[in-house]
Order: structure tokens, then sequence, then C-alpha cells
């Protein structure tokens, strides 16, 4: 028998005969390896002389194409293995997670759910892939069921991390937690489900766990950006301004354009008194992020601090414009009107305390406002209710300027009841107040 030997540079070590049996082991050697030129190129070669109809080397050629970023020739490549072997599960699977992955949730899922006809037996990768669709269709609750699914099946740190996620997104933050616990118990986690668990357990208020899982994801992946920043966020609050520098510039390096690391780095330097670095890294957080609320309303209050009030008071609107019901924006620009003299202030004060009466910080401005305006009697009222607040929450800072506020208004002749100075807090009471609980992304201060 004449032997027909391959001569084309693809097959320059291995001298093949197209006659002997299947190069399926070749095929899968090469995309295995990284050498998806010559994997395309033997493709090529199988299906010339297979007249078009080689369904692994069509599947190998889709795997390549969805690898590379070209996702709608890996879909027409998938959709030919699968014409020719209508059973193909797994280029099933590949299809759906093109389509995810072009954002086309509806049609992934039916993907999905027709692999999940096909399979024999529970697949936790299907079970896992329905369960991002559903997440991002807004069906929280059938993802959580989905993703249950696949960590029953044995889907390990995948299934689990997606399943904690999920959880968390729906408010159940103490399964998630419980979730996340189960899932390091059992698997050896990457840096990424470590901090996501470790943010979490900071949100929850465990800081001690929390260090520990985010040092065990910085010593897996030192450029984990969102374990540094949640740790510079941690140092932050200690007031270790050098270290939280330092976590921060190690985060930036990872990702230049992460507008949480900016907007911290800025915040970090402005505790150093460092006004210009500061306000070039917050315009740096919202060039990256024009429609920011955050990062707007971080940048009015250093322009503020900085004695620019018109600025501040553009970017300040800017903010409540994305968030109208956060009341400390609000109570930003009231304070940037007054220094304008802008009679508007008295209504954004009124509209800041409207939005959350309970807030001893928004109170004391409010009495002091009223106090600047020659109000003494109404600044007396808000003192008093700013006193009975700092009973429940201690804070020291706003105790100290309750005391020295109430020292004025009598110097101005204003007469205080007994019960009012008696709830004044004792400035010298240690605080024991925790962060206000707002709704900050898992890597923000």
């Amino acid at each position: 028998m004449k032997k027909h030997k391959f001569t084309e540079n693809f097959l320059t070590n291995e001298v093949l005969d197209c006659n002997r049996g299947s190069r399926n082991w070749l095929l899968h050697t090469r995309y295995v390896r990284g050498e998806y030129d010559k994997c395309l190129e033997l493709a090529d070669h199988l299906q010339k002389y297979a007249f078009n109809s080689h369904r692994f080397a069509h599947y190998v050629k889709a795997l390549i194409f969805s690898q590379t970023g070209r996702l709608q020739e890996a879909l027409d490549k998938f959709h030919t293995s699968i014409k020719i072997q209508p059973q193909d599960l797994e280029a099933l699977k590949e299809v759906g997670n093109c389509l995810y992955r072009q954002g086309r949730y509806q049609l992934a899922r039916d993907a999905f759910l027709e692999a999940d006809k096909l399979s024999k037996h529970p697949d936790p990768e299907i079970y896992s892939g329905l369960a991002m669709c559903a997440e991002n269709l807004d069906d929280v609750s059938h993802g959580i069921e989905w993703a249950k699914a696949s960590v029953q099946a044995g889907g390990g740190e995948r299934a689990g991390a997606l399943l904690a996620k999920l959880l968390k997104e729906n408010g159940d933050e103490d399964d998630a937690l419980t979730v996340y616990d189960d899932v390091l118990a059992l698997n050896a986690c990457g840096a990424d489900t470590l901090a996501a668990a470790g943010a979490l357990r900071l949100r929850c208020g465990d800081p001690r766990r929390a260090f520990q899982l985010l040092g065990e994801a910085l010593s897996q992946q030192p450029t984990q950006h969102a374990a540094a920043l949640a740790l510079a966020a941690m140092m932050l609050q200690h007031r270790d301004v050098d270290a939280s520098l330092a976590r921060l510039k190690a985060a930036l390096t990872a990702h230049p354009t992460c507008v949480a690391a900016h907007t911290d780095l800025g915040l970090a330097l402005l505790s150093k008194k460092k006004y210009i670095a500061a306000l070039t890294c917050l315009q740096r957080a919202v060039w990256a992020a024009p429609l920011s609320a955050r990062a707007a309303h971080d940048l009015g209050l250093v322009l503020l601090i900085c004695k620019r009030p018109a600025s501040a008071f553009n970017r300040l609107a800017a903010a409540a414009a994305f968030q109208p019901s956060q009341p400390y924006t609000v109570l930003l620009i009231a304070i940037t009107l007054e220094r304008l003299g802008d009679p508007r202030a008295d209504a954004a004060y009124s509209k800041a305390v409207s939005l959350d009466p309970e807030d001893a910080l928004i109170r004391i401005n409010y009495a002091a406002r009223h106090a600047r305006a020659g109000r003494c009697t109404e600044a007396a009222q808000e003192a008093v209710l700013t006193a009975q607040l700092l009973r429940r929450e201690n804070n020291l800072q706003l105790a100290a300027s309750l005391a020295l506020l109430m020292s004025l208004l009598r110097e101005a002749g204003v007469e205080l009841s007994t019960d009012a100075i008696e709830n004044t807090p004792n400035s010298n009471t240690p605080t024991t107040r925790h962060p206000d609980n707002e709704d900050f992304a898992a890597d923000e201060v």
C-alpha cells in the first residue's frame, strides 16, 4: 500500500499517515499545550480529508475561537459539531457558555436546559450555568435553587461560591456566611473565593476572621484587588494610613482603572492632608465612572474641604441626581449652599433631616445651622434631639461637638432644660459606634 505522508509545516516533527486511524489525540495534545496555530492547521487538514465532517476538529476549533474571544465563530463551529452529532452534550454546554459571555442570557438558559435534558446524570456545570443565567435575568430565587443543585451534584468551590453570592444578593447574609464556611472547609479555595468570603465577613462585623481570609487571598495572589481594597478599608478604619496606601497602590497596579481603588486612595491621601493628590485620584475615579454616585460624592467632599464650594456643588448635585435618597449627600449640599450664601440652604438641611431623622450627625449640623442663622430656640431644640440620639450611639466626636454647641448657646443666653444638659453624653466616654450600615460594594470603604 502506498503511504500518503503529510509534508506540511504543522507536521514537522510527526510523520503521520492519514490512513493510520484517528488523529484526535494529536489535535487534543496541541490544544492543551496551547499551540493554537498548529492546532488550527491540523484541524483544517483533517477537515480536508474528511470532507468537512470531522466532528472533533470542529469542536476543537470552536474551543480555540472561544478562548481567543471570537465568540460568534465559536458558536458556528459548535453548531456544526452538534449537527454532525446531535447528542453532543459538551458542545451544547459550550454553546450555553458562549451565549452567556455574549450577554444573551435567555438563549444561554435555553441551551443549558437542553443540555440538562441530554445529560444522563446531574451535571454541576449545567446547573451553575443555569444559576448564572437566572442571576442576570433578575430571577435570583430560581438561581439559588440551581446553585444548590450544583452544590449537591458535586460542583465544589465554583458552585459553593456562586450559591453564597446569590444568597448575599438576596439578603440572606447569614446563610451566605454558612455556605462560605462549608466551601472553605471542604475545598482548597482560590483567591477570589477567599476575598469574597473575607469581604462578607468584614461587612457582617467579624474583622478578625475577615483579616485572616483576606490575608490568605493575598498570599495566593498578591494582585487580588478585591482583597487588597478590603484590607485597605480595614486599615483606614484603624487609621493605619501608610499600610492602607501600600495596599491601594498594589490594587491599582493590578487594575489601573479600578474606581473603588482610586476613590479609597483619594480618601487616604485626604487623611494625610495631601489635598492635590486626593483631588487627582478622585477626579480619575469620576472620569472612569461618570455615573458613580459615590465617586461624585467623595470628590464633592474633598472640594468642599479645599474651600471650592462652587465646584463641590456641581459634583454633589450630580451625586444627588444619581442617589436622591442619600442623606449625607444632601447634607453636604446644604453646607455648600450655606457657604455660597444661597438661601436654599435651609431647605436642603430640612431635606437631609427628613431623609434620616435618626442620624445624630445630620441633626447636629442642622442645630449648628440654626445657631449660625440666629435661630437659637430652634438650635436648642435640635441640640436636645441630638443629645437623645447620642445616648444610643455614644459617639465621642459628636458628643464633644454637641457639648461645645450647648456651651455657646448658653453663652448666647439660651436656657437649656436640665434634662437636655443631663442627656448630653460625656465626651470622656469611649465610643462604641460602628460604621454606618450603608450599601457599600464589597471592595469599597
